[in-house]
C-alpha cells in the first residue's frame, strides 16, 4: 500500500511542477518578452534618428510642410518608445522580484504585486506589441494559479480589484527611469530657427593641406577655399556637401581648431 502511495506521489510530482519550477518558467518567459521590448526600443531609436535627419533636411530645403510632417512623426515614435521603454524596465523589475522569491523559496505574500505589474504592463502595450501583451497575459495566468496554490489569495477574482500599492510604486519608478533614459536615447530635436538656417560666416583659408583626403572636413575646406573671402551661407554649404547644418558647423569648428581656417561670424 505504501508503495502505491509513493508511486502516486511521484506521478503527481512529474505531472505538476513545483512552485520553484513554475517561478523559473515565469522568469524565462518574462525575460523573452523583455528582450523583444528591448529590440523594439532599439528599432524605434533608429527610426527616430532617420526621421530627425529628414526633418533637418526639410528645414534646410525650407520645405515647411515636410518639416512639420517629419516632426510630427518624430513625436509619435517617441510616444510609442516611452511606452515600450517603461514596459521593458517594469519587466526587469518583475524578473528581479521573482528571482528573489525563487532564491528565498517564499511565495506567500510576494507574488501579488508582480501579478499587478505584469497586468498593467500588458494593458499598456496591447495596442503596441500585441504578441508580447498576449504572452504577458499567459504568464499572469500562471502566476495567479501559482498564487492560489500557495494560498496567497482565495479567489482569482479578487486580484484585479485589490489595490496594489507596491505594484503602483514599481510602475511609477519604472516611468521615472524611462523618462531619464528617453533623454539619453531620444534627445529632443532642436528645430533650426530661421536666423540659424540663413546665417552666414566669413571663412579665410590660412593653411593648405594637413587634412584627411575624402573626409568631411576636407569637403568643407574645399568649399570654403573656392569661396575664399566671401560670406558663406551655412545652409547652402550643407545642401551642396550633402550633410546637415550641424555637421557643417562642427566641421568648420574642427578646421578652425586645426588652424586651417579663420572664422568670423
Amino acid at each position: 500500500m505504501g508503495g502505491i502511495n509513493l508511486i502516486r506521489k511521484i506521478g503527481e510530482r512529474i505531472k505538476h511542477p513545483s512552485l520553484k519550477e513554475q517561478i523559473a518558467q515565469a522568469i524565462f518567459r518574462l525575460d523573452e518578452q523583455r528582450e523583444k521590448l528591448e529590440h523594439m526600443t532599439n528599432k524605434l531609436q533608429q527610426k527616430d534618428k532617420e526621421l530627425f535627419h529628414r526633418c533637418i533636411e526639410a528645414q534646410i530645403s525650407k520645405d515647411d510642410n515636410r518639416t512639420r510632417v517629419y516632426a510630427n512623426e518624430c513625436g509619435e515614435v517617441r510616444k510609442i518608445a516611452k511606452i515600450v521603454l517603461t514596459s521593458q524596465i517594469s519587466l526587469e523589475r518583475v524578473i528581479l522580484r521573482l528571482q528573489t522569491i525563487e532564491s528565498l523559496g517564499e511565495v506567500l505574500g510576494q507574488v501579488y504585486p508582480v501579478i499587478n505589474v505584469v497586468r498593467e504592463t500588458k494593458d499598456r502595450i496591447t495596442n503596441v506589441i500585441p504578441d508580447v501583451a498576449h504572452e504577458l497575459d499567459q504568464v499572469n495566468e500562471m502566476l495567479t494559479d501559482m498564487s492560489l496554490e500557495a494560498g496567497e489569495v482565495e479567489d482569482r477574482q479578487i486580484i484585479p480589484e485589490m489595490a496594489g500599492e507596491e505594484a503602483m510604486k514599481v510602475l511609477k519608478e519604472s516611468g521615472a527611469i524611462a523618462e531619464e533614459m528617453m533623454k539619453e536615447k531620444f534627445p529632443e530635436p532642436r528645430l533650426l530657427p530661421t536666423r540659424e538656417r540663413n546665417s552666414k560666416v566669413h571663412a579665410r583659408v590660412v593653411l593648405e593641406g594637413a587634412g584627411n583626403q575624402g573626409s568631411l572636413e576636407d569637403l568643407i575646406f574645399t568649399y570654403l577655399r573656392e569661396n575664399n573671402g566671401k560670406p558663406i551661407s551655412i545652409s547652402k554649404c550643407a545642401r551642396q556637401v550633402g550633410v546637415s547644418v550641424y555637421a557643417v558647423r562642427k566641421a568648420m569648428t574642427r578646421l578652425a581648431e586645426a588652424g586651417r581656417i579663420e572664422l568670423e561670424q
